[in-house]
């Protein structure tokens, strides 16, 4: 069942966000599960929202990756998650948004992400 995960970080900024996604490496190398990255400043730290083909893989992405990658640069910032079944998916201009998101302050630096 494809899920929404949210997870809301407290306190995290901005040059932290960048530093995990960079440990991560997910733009050049996103877990399988992943359709769709969002993130947002909130005014508690950071909403991060993500759809996945099915909880399963996004809880062993945050087990295997993510973690670990707060834990190599010394993020450990109180968060809640929620996972929940998708209800619905409306995105008209899906094709313009590669031109969108490199314009963005949390873009991925240098090489552009890539789709698996």
């Amino acid at each position: 069942m494809t899920v929404v995960s949210t997870l809301d970080v407290t306190d995290l900024t901005a040059s932290e966000y960048r530093a995990v996604m960079d440990q991560l490496g997910v733009e050049r190398s996103p877990e399988g599960g992943i359709y769709l990255h969002l993130t947002t400043p909130t005014e508690f730290g950071y909403r991060i929202v993500e759809i996945w083909d099915e909880k399963e893989n996004f809880d062993r992405f945050v087990q295997r990756r993510l973690v670990p990658a707060n834990q190599a640069i010394g993020v450990d910032r109180a968060t809640e998650i929620t996972v929940t079944p998708l209800h619905n998916f409306f995105a008209p201009r899906l094709e313009e948004l590669p031109g969108v998101v490199s314009s963005l302050p949390g873009a991925p630096r240098g090489e552009a992400a890539r789709p698996s």
